[in-house]
């Protein structure tokens, strides 16, 4: 899994004004800027990423391209060793493309930023979690870095083309927060003349997620961003698809996790809630202490993007309902509860949030796929369930625990929904 850090740092990396500030500390914001201001782009990138230790190694390769312009019009595309997909969207309708399956879907949206969650399948991994992220977190450079290093300019060789390149150097030191063990050195190569992100690479060294086999391992995650265009004007075609000769329209694609499928459809339903205990701040709390009020349960981790882009959103019904009864809770399963917590500190989130570094939290309510929201009722039944839940439905789900909450179903002007992660 890709850290959140590189989820930031990979594609954030260019464009830059032509005055290059003298420290590499101001000079890497002022290259994102110009991203986070683009009201379209156009990037295609070629991702690799090699992990090993004494005893094994393993190696993936990602192609991706995001296309996007103002109207909810977009084109995500990305292959890897899973399979290949496109998301499109021309602003009233989305395609979805699976290539393996060579089977589409077409379906008329009013906005196409308002899908609906879901758990995604293998071939979209690429395309959803790395395509269409790709310059998602690009303003959050500037808060993590607290210093950077120039090294001396480099010639690279991007798409068969030589380019001139300020280089820049970064370490786990530089950054203002590091609670990992993991040693980290990044170096990113900005195109001298065109001012954009050419290539970055970073450098993991620390050990495998699995706690019972803590073995040494280094990942080196390397990205070439062939392809970078800011703020130009893009043919309406990249935007519409056109489906291979081979391939077949579909109502929907079969649900490739069928055990996710069971347990939302009547394992925890209406029946009583599961018992877990929650740990923190030297006390433990029995989750069927809070029994007579409501509760909301989110499961999360900080490398969900999908968890990260529904935050915003989630905090505003928090503000609507807290008040008024729903206690909230959200229990992460980073790989370190240090990751989290400064995460959390750092978003200012309001709601007590436990670690499940065993998994004993998750587990008890068949936890698969994130995001997971659990609504569970006064008299401690489940009455919400769902793997990548909608905005929309959690709100209607909290406006029937009782007369207090009624007003709560009308969602917000914004965008509702973004994926699962699995």
């Amino acid at each position: 899994m890709y850290s959140l850090l590189l989820l930031m740092l990979a594609p954030a990396f260019q464009g830059a004004p032509q005055n290059t500030p003298a420290d590499a500390v101001t000079f890497l914001p002022s290259v994102t800027r110009r991203y986070v201001d683009a009201k379209s782009y156009h990037i295609e990138a070629t991702r690799e990423i090699t992990t090993s230790n004494e005893l094994s190694r393993s190696w993936q390769k990602n192609i991706l391209k995001a296309i996007v312009a103002p109207g909810g019009r977009y084109r995500y595309e990305g292959r890897s060793g899973f399979g290949s997909a496109a998301l499109v969207c021309n602003g009233t309708t989305k395609w979805v493309y699976h290539g393996l399956a060579h089977k589409y879907t077409a379906e008329p949206v009013s906005n196409c930023d308002e899908d609906k969650h879901h758990v995604i399948p293998m071939e979209e991994v690429a395309t959803t979690f790395y395509a269409k992220y790709l310059v998602s977190n690009f303003g959050s450079l500037s808060d993590h870095l607290k210093s950077a290093t120039f090294l001396p300019d480099e010639k690279v060789v991007i798409a068969r083309s030589t380019v001139d390149c300020r280089v820049v150097r970064f370490t786990d030191a530089d950054f203002k927060v590091h609670t990992s063990d993991t040693k980290t050195e990044g170096t990113i190569w900005v195109d001298k003349a065109r001012n954009v992100i050419v290539k970055t690479v970073e450098r993991r060294d620390g050990y495998a997620m699995l706690p019972d086999a803590r073995a040494p391992e280094v990942t080196e995650d390397a990205t070439e961003f062939t392809v970078t265009m800011l703020g130009e004007d893009e043919p309406e075609s990249s935007f519409t698809f056109s489906p291979p000769p081979d391939a077949k329209l579909v109502a929907s694609f079969p649900s490739q996790f069928p055990q996710a499928a069971r347990i939302s459809g009547g394992d925890l339903l209406g029946k009583a809630s599961p018992e877990i205990r929650l740990q923190g701040e030297g006390k433990e709390i029995a989750l069927s202490s809070y029994r007579g009020k409501p509760v909301f349960i989110d499961f999360w981790a900080t490398y969900c993007g999908p968890c990260l882009d529904m935050l915003a959103e989630l905090k505003t019904l928090y503000k609507e309902t807290a008040s008024k009864g729903l206690i909230w809770i959200s229990i992460d399963s980073d790989e370190d509860a240090g990751t989290a917590a400064a995460f959390i500190k750092q978003e200012q989130i309001p709601w007590p949030n436990y670690h499940d570094d065993d998994g004993s939290l998750g587990k008890p309510f068949g936890r698969g796929g994130i995001p997971l929201g659990v609504l569970i009722d006064r008299e401690g039944k489940v009455a919400f369930y769902k793997v990548g839940y909608d905005l929309a439905e959690l709100r209607a789900a909290i406006a029937k625990l009782g007369p207090e909450f009624a007003g709560v179903a009308s969602a917000p002007a914004e965008k509702t929904s973004a994926p699962a992660n699995r």
